[in-house]
């Protein structure tokens, strides 16, 4: 009796925190009106702020793929002085305040600065551009793709490397035909989050790359310069559009894993 009080209990807190998810989503949805709505479809600015954030993540995601896969398979293998601190590093994205990441970057990456100039030379710029929207979302998701890619690789079987190598294979070899494709799933999850939490990002943005606004960046100024009703709307697509494209992935990704 004890023990099926415990899981009532379980099962009521379970609900209040998918309560805590759904509720204002649903409650928005259902105070905004048809017209608005409407309306809000019909902005060009909506729907090039949403177009900035996918593109925007899209390469962020890549980049950090690009990087974050080697370094997850570095760790993965090597055992060396100060690995645990490096591994640590990972997660600092998570503990600093975002508005503090978009403060360090535009500290490094302005105009006045070695690095600034460096990449002026390629014409590229990071204030107010597109690139600084995409090095402030590659900052606060690359720890996903480099969490999930360390997991991933240290999952596989170290065994069949061996197998691999004895039977004369070389270690690029091994590596693209056994470990990578075992340690696919777990790095595309990453990817996956890694997309998610770019899209979401706003407190880096808005210090380094005010424009060109970014979804999230256009439903702030709504909001401030219109209110609630105004920003609604907005929301409201962002939010469509980006569960969907997030289903879609992760629905992808969860389809990968059973093959």
């Amino acid at each position: 009796m004890q023990k099926e009080a415990s899981f009532k209990i379980f099962w009521i807190l379970s609900f209040l925190c998918l309560l805590f998810f759904v509720l204002p989503i649903v409650y928005m949805f259902i105070k905004l009106s048809a017209k608005d709505l409407i309306t809000a479809l019909k902005d060009k600015a909506i729907w090039q702020s949403i177009f900035t954030s996918f593109y925007g993540a899209f390469f962020a995601t890549l980049i950090g793929c690009i990087l974050g896969v080697p370094f997850a398979y570095i760790l993965s293998r090597t055992n060396f002085k100060g690995k645990n601190l490096i591994e640590s590093f990972i997660n600092i994205p998570v503990a600093i305040p975002h508005v503090a990441v978009g403060i360090a970057l535009l500290s490094l990456f302005n105009s006045n600065t070695f690095v600034g100039k460096f990449f002026s030379f390629f014409n590229i710029s990071f204030v107010d551009t597109i690139y600084g929207v995409i090095i402030a979302m590659l900052f606060v998701s690359l720890s996903f793709v480099i969490s999930s890619g360390l997991s991933g690789f240290r999952s596989v079987d170290r065994e069949l490397e061996m197998v691999s190598r004895s039977l004369g294979a070389g270690p690029g070899y091994t590596f693209w035909r056994i470990t990578f494709p075992l340690a696919f799933p777990s790095i595309l999850r990453g990817m996956v989050l890694a997309f998610a939490r770019s899209l979401s990002e706003i407190g880096a943005i808005l210090v380094i790359a005010y424009y060109p606004k970014t979804a999230p960046v256009l439903m702030l100024d709504r909001f401030q310069q219109y209110g609630l009703k105004s920003a609604q709307p907005i929301t409201a697509i962002v939010i469509l559009v980006s569960l969907a494209v997030f289903s879609l992935l992760f629905y992808l990704s969860q389809r990968y894993a059973k093959t």
